[in-house]
């Protein structure tokens, strides 16, 4: 075996190695009036540390000027999109399969979880919670974890403060991924979202 072919494969196969390589992950976020929190990283069998931290980021209601311009696109061709994807089952039962090989593949050594979440809209948020909802019932049976979603109808809101600790492996969260934006469901519901954007 000459050496150009041994040079390829270890240029090849150095990446897939170090994404197989585990990282422990802790972290503390939150978002509230603002998005916080912090990140400690361990990888490579401790040889790699460091910690990132989450600057606060006001989430301030009163939105600058730029944002009433956003406001009849969004109304127009974002929010349907999206809505649009939740209408389709198959979809759905993709986004909860994807959901549960997440949690799996996470490797939850803890896990709190407080969110609530709306969009302003009864309508809308009950389709979201279509979505939603279910996962929240799946998330009170993990193991180690602490989980509680709540729907608010009246207002839109974003809100919630998580901790926690993962063992994670790049890899695993990339074929993933692949495997869930080349999926059947995946693609017909891109067409369907391009569709609504036309």
């Amino acid at each position: 075996m000459g050496a150009v072919p041994v040079i390829i494969a270890i240029i090849l196969g150095l990446p897939v190695l170090l994404l197989a390589l585990p990282i422990d992950v802790a972290f503390r976020v939150e978002g509230i009036e603002t998005f916080n929190g912090q990140i400690a990283i361990c990888w490579m069998f401790g040889l790699v540390r460091f910690r990132v931290r989450i600057p606060g980021v006001s989430k301030s209601p009163r939105a600058p000027k730029a944002t009433k311009v956003r406001v009849k696109p969004d109304k127009r061709s974002g929010r349907p999109n999206v809505l649009a994807l939740l209408r389709q089952a198959a979809f759905r039962r993709r986004v909860y399969r994807l959901a549960a090989d997440l949690v799996g593949a996470a490797h939850l050594r803890r896990l709190y979880l407080r969110m609530r979440l709306g969009l302003g809209d009864p309508a809308d948020t009950g389709r979201l919670w279509a979505l939603v909802g279910p996962l929240n019932a799946v998330a009170q049976n993990l193991r180690d974890a602490d989980v509680q979603i709540e729907a608010e109808y009246l207002d839109p809101v974003f809100e919630f403060q998580a901790r926690g600790r993962l063992l994670l492996v790049p890899l695993q969260f990339l074929i993933l991924a692949i495997g869930f934006a080349l999926s059947p469901a995946s693609i017909r519901a891109w067409r369907t979202m391009k569709g609504h954007h036309a």
